[in-house]
């Protein structure tokens, strides 16, 4: 039996309230500035949890190196993952596609982390439009790629899950994803960008 990934389990909790919006707001391109206080919830739990398995990813990665925020977790994790700000991640259900940590690198944040998290963190009212439809897809999205990261890292697989754990909404960007038995696995992440595929 695979090894149940350790951030799987509230992973799928804010996925589920994430799912749940799509009764009011079809998850699209059109609709990608849409903002609501569910969007806001959602922004802030994902993207706390992803600096929270970040913050752990680089210290098991780099132990004599501190990291405590997202500047310090840049170097750590594009030394060992250097293709992590083209990674996608595929919503195939409404035929969308993520690079949540597109534009990252070492002065300048993703703008669902800069513009949307942070703003909404420490002055939500002032920021309420920020919380929008594309910031919290690519928040959760973030955090279903850095809970694969980190997962691999430190149990040297891939995340397996039993068929009924699986993402509701998110898998690997190409068909990297397959079915065995009773179980999902999502395989490497990196897969889509790696010659010859």
């Amino acid at each position: 039996m695979p090894t149940i990934p350790k951030h799987w389990n509230y992973f799928l909790a804010v996925e589920a309230e994430l799912v749940s919006c799509s009764r009011y707001v079809e998850f699209s391109k059109a609709n990608f500035s849409c903002y609501s206080n569910e969007f806001a919830k959602l922004i802030v739990l994902a993207a706390s949890e992803v600096d929270s398995i970040f913050q752990e990813l680089c210290a098991h990665l780099e132990p004599n190196q501190k990291a405590e925020k997202i500047i310090e977790y840049y170097p750590i994790l594009l030394a060992k993952y250097p293709l992590l700000t083209d990674c996608e991640v595929a919503i195939d259900r409404y035929q969308l596609t993520l690079q949540p940590w597109k534009d990252w690198d070492r002065l300048k944040r993703p703008d669902w982390w800069s513009k949307s998290y942070n703003k909404l963190k420490h002055e939500r009212y002032a920021n309420f439009s920020s919380a929008t439809l594309e910031a919290a897809l690519n928040a959760t999205g973030a955090q279903f790629l850095a809970l694969q990261l980190y997962h691999h890292a430190t149990n040297n697989e891939y995340v397996s899950v039993d068929f009924s754990m699986r993402s509701a909404l998110f898998g690997p960007r190409l068909p990297d994803t397959y079915k065995g038995g009773t179980f999902w696995s999502y395989g490497n992440p990196f897969a889509h960008l790696q010659s010859g595929i």
